[in-house]
């Protein structure tokens, strides 16, 4: 399905509409967000995936679509705009950068599971980029990190914020709702959720 050339032709509108629209689609991400696309739609209609991509993918208006990821990145940029920093403790922000961890690698646990609809990829792409976006700003604050008499404290950036706060929630709620899950019992699931929780409460909130 990749290879076709109408659904490069695809990619190519896509990113095309998202500048038309001030937003920057990267050639991986349309083929992903194309590619779902078209796996849940031929689906839906009971033909084959290469099928829809000859003879109806060229005939989608992805206006509605690009629009829908527009308003997506907006909110995104509203909440860094809105998020505070922080200045936390070097023994908390320790504590965070562990939570982000076992988000990480409860994503990877949960692999299979992530396969099996639209929502629950995005759902886990979401947890991995932000949860990485966090801990590569945090590798630049930790570096500059103050020493004091009360001890050595870590700037977290808006952005670091709302990257750790958003990994961490899902992270919590997927656990919490049976989604997702380390593998070793509902109750492990459960006391790492309320670990997470705890993590999460030294950041500012919304």
């Amino acid at each position: 399905m990749r290879r076709m050339t109408k659904f490069h032709e695809a990619v190519e509108r896509l990113r095309q509409e998202g500048r038309r629209r001030g937003l920057d689609i990267s050639t991986a991400t349309a083929q992903d967000i194309l590619a779902d696309l078209v796996t849940s739609t031929a689906a839906t209609l009971g033909i084959r995936e290469e099928t829809f991509v000859r003879s109806h993918l060229p005939n989608v208006d992805l206006t509605d679509l690009v629009a829908h990821l527009k308003q997506a990145d907006d909110a995104q940029k509203r909440e860094v705009a809105d998020a505070s920093p922080a200045v936390v403790s070097m023994e908390d922000t320790g504590r965070l950068i562990a939570s982000l961890a076992q988000a990480v690698r409860c994503v990877s646990l949960n692999h299979d599971r992530l396969a099996q609809g639209h929502r629950d990829k995005w759902e886990a792409v979401g947890v991995l980029d932000d949860a990485s976006n966090c801990l590569t700003l945090l590798g630049e604050a930790v570096s500059n990190s103050h020493t004091t008499a009360q001890g050595t404290a870590v700037l977290w950036n808006d952005e670091s914020v709302v990257y750790a706060r958003r990994a961490l929630t899902q992270t919590i709620t997927n656990l919490r709702d049976g989604g997702w899950t380390f593998a070793h019992g509902r109750q492990l699931d459960a006391d790492v959720a309320t670990r997470m929780d705890d993590d999460l409460q030294i950041l500012p909130q919304k």
